[in-house]
């Protein structure tokens, strides 16, 4: 009996023991969230950088595919109409959605957006378009162009009224708030919207430094501390080491994140916001641009309606997302602005984060989180056509 009983023992502390190595060695080798990995390619696959360090060959074919937005907010680039781009992304070739060399395209139309040609003539009489301005989030970054959320939401709605088209003016050469508005004044008012949606993202709103996520400083720093040192240069102590330092998108619920970028002066911003200058929320750019595209809305016989989109972190309940308090900032100012607002964060609680990403290391999101939005988007656009 005593025999029988060790033996159970030494079963399940060895079952548990082979649980805890997988579990590290999964978290050892596991991409980490804050590398990037992208890189874009022309037609061709030949790779092009619109960065430093540019070479003469990458500068020639970044040439060939991107111009500067004449009389933007601030300088910005974007891809040239008519330009065929892949966004492709290093070791990701069996995932799904991308080719075999882990890329995915990204065709403009004569108007420099991604969306159909057909969409560049003018608007046939009985035609509804719904125009979509906004960032990467919009765009359908590291998808496909069927599978973004535009797409999805129009066929929802072309199902029940096929007079109904969407027009993806995502990232074209838009970013942030007021880039928006400045490109539905000067450029998108040519597809003739009916409705005009404006996909804010936190990104749009907060000095945030981790593109479509947020990572903790402290947690980044002791992510790198010196475990390994302690334990030895060895392999398994570097691997060890990585596997247990702390995930830096693992914010403290307790605290007010927003309220601590919210606070932050300019010259304190994260290196990769420095450049975009004192534009977010609590300097009241993006709240001018809301008015400004309502105005012109208004003007031009459309209606004007607004979303937000979250960060797809941290995502349990509402009341731990660390980014609920600019969700509930954005839909009071819609609310006294008389301007009709998507919250999106309900439509992601719940969900795993990481099953949304386009990669482990991109969270944007992917063909999963599109399709998760798009009814919503479909159903909210749908009442304002109606109307």
């Amino acid at each position: 009996m005593r025999r029988l009983a060790l033996r159970a023992t030494v079963l399940v502390v060895s079952t548990a023991g082979c649980l805890l190595l997988a579990e590290l060695a999964f978290r050892a080798l596991a991409p980490r969230p804050d590398q990037g990995e992208l890189f874009y390619a022309d037609a061709q696959y030949r790779e092009f950088a619109l960065a430093e360090p540019l070479t003469p060959e990458t500068l020639a074919r970044a040439v060939e595919l991107v111009e500067s937005v004449p009389g933007a907010p601030r300088f910005r680039l974007t891809f040239k109409p008519g330009a065929t781009v892949m966004l492709c992304y290093r070791g990701e070739d069996g995932r799904d959605g991308f080719d075999a060399r882990g890329c995915v395209e990204a065709r403009m139309n004569a108007w420099g957006v991604r969306d159909r040609d057909e969409l560049c003539a003018p608007k046939p009489a009985g035609q509804r378009r719904v125009v979509c301005v906004g960032d990467s989030t919009t765009f359908g970054w590291g998808v496909r162009v069927e599978v973004a959320w535009p797409r999805r939401a129009e066929a929802l709605l072309r199902a029940r009224d096929d007079s109904i088209r969407v027009v993806n003016c995502g990232a074209a050469g838009t970013l942030v708030p007021d880039e928006y508005a400045h490109a539905l004044a000067n450029r998108f008012a040519r597809f003739s919207p009916d409705v005009v949606i404006a996909t804010l993202c936190v990104n749009d709103l907060l000095p945030v430094n981790g593109g479509m996520s947020h990572l903790d400083p402290e947690k980044l720093a002791a992510r790198d501390a010196p475990l390994a040192g302690l334990l030895g240069a060895s392999t398994f102590a570097t691997a060890l080491a990585r596997a247990l330092r702390p995930d830096p998108l693992a914010l403290d619920p307790a605290r007010d994140v927003v309220a601590e970028l919210l606070a932050l002066a300019p010259e304190s911003y994260p290196q990769d916001v420095v450049a975009f200058g004192p534009i977010f929320w609590d300097r009241g750019v993006p709240q001018q641009a809301l008015r400004a595209m309502r105005d012109w809305c208004r003007a031009h016989d459309a209606r004007f309606c607004v979303a937000i989109w979250p960060f797809l972190q941290q995502l349990a309940a509402r009341d731990t997302h660390p980014f609920r308090g600019i969700h509930d900032r954005v839909v009071g100012f819609c609310r006294a602005e008389d301007i009709p607002c998507l919250d999106l964060l309900d439509a992601f609680v719940g969900q795993d984060p990481r099953a949304l990403w386009v990669t482990p290391r991109d969270m944007h999101g992917n063909a999963t989180a599109q399709a998760i939005a798009a009814p919503r988007y479909a159903e909210f656009l749908g009442h304002l056509l109606d109307r």
